[in-house]
Parts: C-alpha cells; structure tokens; sequence
C-alpha cells in the first residue's frame, strides 16, 4: 500500500507539471509564443502520458524537469520545455541519451588511455524501484571522464533504470530503507559531452501572412519583387527566405568596417555594449550590440531610426538568427524582424545569388581603355545597361524578367556562353558546306592571356560567330567567354607576365551577340514567352500545370482570410 500511495503521488504531480506547462504557455506571452510556438509545443507536451518514473523538480519554472539553477550552468532556457521543439521535454530526452551513453561505455578495466568509462562496486542486496517496483543489485557507480578530470557518482543500477525512464531523480527503497536523491546533471552531461540535440532549422521562426510559408512574409515578398506563390523561385531546393536571409548574413559580415572602406563604398560601423544576450532557440549568449550600415552612394543607413526593434545598430543577435536563416529572432533582450527591404536596399542586394568578382559593374574602368561599358544608366540594376536592354529588347525597368531571383545580365551572359560553347565548329578551308544554322569559326593564336580577376589564362584569339540566315557576325575573344561565363559581358585580360599591362578588355556588343544567337534558344533562357497554361514554365503545357494550379489558386493574399480563399 505504501509503494501504492507512493505511486499516485508522483502520477498526481506529474498531472500538475503538465498543467503548470499549460499555464506557461499562455503566460510567456506573444514573442515566446512566436519564437517557439510554445502553446502549440506545450499542449503537445500536455496531451502525452507521463511516465510516472519522470520524478518533478523543485525549482523547475518550465517543468521539463531541469532545475532552473541546471539549466543556468549548462547555457539552456529555464522557460522553455522542449527548446528543439521535438515534443519530448528537454530533461526526459537529456536523461534518455545519458542513459543510451552509459550504456555503451566500456567499462574501467576495458577502456583505453584518457576514454570515458562507467563503473559499479557491486554489493550484497537489491534496490526496489519505487514506482515500478522492480529490483536491481545494489552498490555505487558511476561514469569517470579522465580527460576532462569529472567523476559523477550514483546508485548505479538503480540511477540508470531511472534514467532510461527519462528522470535524473531516483527514488527506490532498500528493505525499509529509502533511496532517493539525484545525479549531479551538469557534471554527468559534461562528462558523457551530452548537449540537448538542436536542429539549425529551429531558429527559423515562422512568419505571419506567408502564404507559400518560405519565411518571407507576403508584403514582403511583393517589396522585394518575389512571388508570395512560390517558396523556391530559382529552384535550388532553399527557401527563398532561409537563402536571402544567409546571404544577407554573409554579406554583412564582409563589409568593411567605416576606417577601411573606400569611397563610397558600403560600410559597417560598430555598436559595442558590454553584455550578452540569450538566443532563446539555442541558448547561445551573443554580444547585445551589433552594427550600423551605412551605403553612402545612396544616402541610406540601417536601421532606420523607427525601427521597432532597435533603431540605433542591426543587433549581432539578428545575425545569429539569419546565419540559421530567419529574418525574425527571439532574444533575452532583442525579439523582433528585420525590415527586409530596408536592408537589402542598403546593401544594394535584392537577389540570393553568388556573387562574382568577374561580374564587372558598368562602372569598370580599365587604365589606358577607359569604361568597358557603353554607359553606366542601369535603371533596374540587372548588369546591363539601358541603352543595351533597349537596343536587344530586354525589360530596362525589371532586373528578373522570369522571376528566378538571378539579375538579367548575369543569367544572359551565362546562356549566351553556353550557346556559344553548343555552336558547331566550321572550317572554311575544309572543303564542307557551310551550315545552314549558327556557326562557329576558331581563331585561336599562338599565345595566352591572363584574366585581370582570376589569374586564369586563356587563348589569346578568338571565335568568329556566324548566323548564315542573317548574313551576320560577331568576334568573341576567349577571355569574352570566360568572362561570359562567369556572368559578366565585360572582360578584362593582361598580359601574361607582370606589370600585367591590359591586353584585351572591353565589352561584347550583347544585342548584337543575343540576335546572331537568335536568343532565346530554348527553355528557360531569358525573353523566353510562356503559353497561358504553362504555370511551371516547363515549355510544356500538361497535366502537371493542371495539378500546381488546383494546388494554389485558392491561395489568397488578403491578411483577413489565413491564406485562403473562402
């Protein structure tokens, strides 16, 4: 009867640690709720069947049965049950891989030099489990790290059965005798290098109003020039949000500071506080200052001073979220969104792309050439100049005319490339008809060049491009093509040996290059015109088309309908 009692006693305070989750979850407020979707985590955690071996802690305020004063030695919240959001409260899963570690440990006489190893003094008599009544054998053991110089001791078998039931508190009996206390769970941790497993992907909180759910809000995505439809638009299996966010960090990271920037050259300038905040996914503490950026050719700075979240520096606590790919963070001290179009503004960096230094801007200038580009106008931004989308019929005022989140220019100087590279080899001299379709001609030299950006050499001739039909040519040099096909239509090429003096730099004549080519060529190349019914732009119009469609065409953008038409 008293193993009985016993029982339901820990079953009844195992009913109030879920109800105390419950109540949590409605006092933590709006940005915990948003940073962990603590309600919906805590009723998940509320509706499973405690096993009643999972022993409540004093001094618990999450109730995920780590005691407030562990989770401040070990670097996790004492506020939140389940930081990886699995489902299973943070100390049960804890417990649980201590025990799979203790497990497989060998033991002393079996270890080698500096391994961790467990070990157990037998002794006459068993322990009684409390609340399964189940016996074990008795005596002391443990786990020794003698790298790290940690011996945490316990009632071994006793300890490890309870372990494996998801508690660090036992609670057992021997005779009339109880047994009750628990393992030092900051030692034992950091002697089996045992840390709460976390998924990059937590910190990737979710957005309001997002209808294809790439974490980029739908007032966001129609600021940006993206489509609030579609989660992938280039196709390369990223979240649009979670990729912009990344190479937003990125990009962040490698500003100059205001001391070594050049003219008019974007730059960083730094907030420095002394203290740290907690990333409340994580756990990490991060420098509670961050940095303001400033882009002098526009005039424009960030944060604008607003800001809902911090108008004076982007905090390093933004950064740390967006490196995981969230514009949103959830901090100890910072909790809020970055102003996306702002920031991508300031940085003149609306694409998720790699960057290329072979990207030459119209601005280039080569000493003794001059500017490589006909102008420097690029109302769009896309890498060619106006009077070049003009003249090859190409849209001056959007810089992603097919909504691949790739800038025109350096899409169109790559397919141009690999059009060029898929062009047929003639000899004029070989006595062969001439091809009726676009051609090329070698006249390759006796000689290298050297790219101005990358140090690759390359021949020094050229491909003569030939369009029959047109009775049309062009030269392509083959640094053009390099060039080309690292996404820039300008080229620069020196000589081999130094002061590497300018050899071939300039720009191809792109609207007489695309119309030689007859560009577009095919699918998917830029300017290409989509039947109606072609919704995955495939060329192709069929019974996939009709299944994206029904997929999404109840979809809505108005705030007041949840994503969905009614």
């Amino acid at each position: 009867m008293k193993r009985l009692r016993k029982t339901h006693r820990h079953v009844g305070e195992q009913t109030k640690w879920r109800k105390k989750i419950k109540k949590y979850a409605f006092a933590t407020g709006a940005a915990a709720a948003m940073a962990f979707g603590a309600a919906g985590t805590n009723k998940a955690l509320a509706a499973d069947t405690p096993d009643p071996h999972q022993l409540p802690v004093s001094g618990d305020t999450d109730g995920d049965l780590l005691a407030d004063i562990e989770e401040d030695i070990l670097g996790y919240l004492n506020f939140n049950p389940d930081q990886n959001r699995n489902l299973i409260p943070d100390g049960v899963e804890l417990a649980n891989l201590c025990a799979t570690d203790i497990n497989d440990l060998p033991w002393e006489d079996d270890a080698a030099p500096g391994q961790t190893y467990k070990w157990w003094y037998p002794q006459m008599g068993l322990h009684t489990c409390e609340i399964c009544g189940a016996t074990m054998p008795m005596g002391p053991g443990g786990v020794t790290n003698p790298t790290k110089g940690i011996t945490v001791t316990f009632p071994f078998q006793l300890t490890l059965h309870y372990l494996e039931h998801g508690s660090f508190s036992y609670d057992g009996y021997y005779g009339e005798e109880p047994v009750e206390g628990r393992v030092d769970v900051p030692a034992l941790l950091q002697a089996l290098d045992v840390s709460l497993p976390l998924d990059p992907n937590d910190h990737q909180l979710p957005v309001p109003n997002d209808s294809d759910t790439d974490l980029l809000s739908d007032k966001e995505e129609f600021a940006l020039g993206y489509q609030p439809f579609n989660d992938d638009q280039n196709k390369n299996a990223v979240l649009d949000g979670v990729e912009l966010a990344k190479r937003v960090a990125q990009a962040v990271e490698q500003l100059p500071p205001q001391s070594q920037a050049g003219p008019n050259e974007i730059y960083k300038i730094e907030h420095p506080l002394d203290g740290l905040e907690q990333c409340l996914v994580c756990g990490q503490w991060i420098h509670m200052g961050g940095w303001e950026i400033v882009n002098p050719r526009l005039n424009l700075r960030y944060p604008d001073p607003c800001d809902p979240m911090e108008g004076v520096f982007l905090p390093d606590l933004t950064l740390h979220y967006m490196q995981h790919g969230s514009f949103s963070c959830a901090g100890s001290i910072h909790t809020g969104r970055v102003n996306i179009p702002l920031l991508n503004r300031v940085l003149e960096m609306r694409f998720p792309f790699d960057p290329n230094t072979h990207q030459l801007p119209l601005t280039y200038d080569v000493n003794g050439i001059g500017q490589l580009a006909p102008d420097a106008n690029d109302l769009d931004g896309d890498l060619m100049a106006d009077t070049e989308e003009l003249k090859a019929g190409y849209n001056l005022y959007d810089a992603d005319q097919d909504e691949d989140l790739l800038p025109d220019g350096i899409e169109l100087a790559g397919q141009c490339s690999r059009a060029i590279d898929d062009l047929p080899i003639y000899d004029p001299y070989g006595g062969q008809p001439e091809p009726n379709e676009p051609y090329k001609v070698s006249y390759f030299q006796h000689g290298l060049e050297r790219c101005e950006i990358c140090g690759e050499m390359v021949n020094m001739g050229w491909w003569e491009v030939i369009n029959p039909r047109l009775c049309l040519s062009i030269n392509v040099y083959d640094i053009t093509c390099h060039y080309m096909s690292h996404g820039s239509f300008s080229y620069s090429g020196t000589q081999i040996e130094p002061p590497y003096d300018p050899f071939h730099a300039g720009r191809v004549d792109l609207a007489l290059l695309t119309y030689i080519l007859e560009m577009p060529r095919k699918c998917g190349d830029l300017g290409i015109n989509y039947l109606p019914g072609d919704y995955n732009k495939d060329c192709k119009q069929d019974f996939i088309d009709f299944a994206d469609f029904a997929d999404s065409w109840l979809k809505s953008t108005d705030p007041n309908e949840n994503g969905t038409a009614e």
